[in-house]
């Protein structure tokens, strides 16, 4: 029970890795914002790269943070007849979601996102809808990080929800062990 509760640690952290990421980015976008702003009304001149960066990094900032919120809970969830379920059929009812719908759709995603950015880059492409053209394989890259880290972090959710149908105390208890 220690090794999987270790395991499961060991994949959190690359998950905080990957908000750590993002939360480098944030101040970059606010700088952005607020220098578009100024630009277009103090000194009339709008900046062509404005919106492309601000969209580029509020989606990686977006997508670099999702498996973070699934690590804290702090998604939407619907849990208003889940919870009237036992402990033990909770878990199972959340294991067999996680394993036989959203893993799969999370490994479809990570490996298109993973495979476009790499093309991308291969390519050079630009983005063809604005008028500045930047290089968007950095953009795939961060979505394509952002869906791994949700890849890995479901991984964990599916470990401790079956490790909840045997023993709904087990992990909790390893991780205290563990220095958790």
């Amino acid at each position: 029970m220690i090794n999987i509760s270790r395991f499961c640690l060991a994949l959190e952290k690359l998950v905080r890795m990957t908000v750590l990421f993002g939360a480098i980015l944030f101040p970059a976008l606010i700088i952005v914002c607020v220098y578009e702003v100024v630009a277009r009304y103090v000194f009339n001149a709008s900046q062509i790269w404005a919106f492309d960066i601000t969209f580029m990094l509020h989606g990686a900032l977006f997508m670099l943070s999702g498996a973070y919120g699934l690590q804290k809970k702090v998604h939407v969830r619907i849990d208003i007849f889940s919870d009237m379920l036992p402990i033990r059929a909770q878990n199972l009812m959340y294991a067999l979601i996680y394993l036989a719908c959203f893993l799969p759709a999370i490994w479809i995603l990570g490996e298109a996102a993973t495979v476009r950015s790499w093309s991308a880059y291969k390519t050079d492409e630009v983005e063809l809808v604005s008028a500045w053209g930047p290089l968007i394989w950095p953009f795939y890259t961060a979505m394509a990080l952002g869906i791994i880290a949700l890849f890995l972090q479901t991984v964990v959710e599916i470990i401790r929800h079956v490790v909840g149908i045997f023993d709904v105390d087990g992990l909790k208890n390893a991780e205290k062990h563990a220095g958790a």
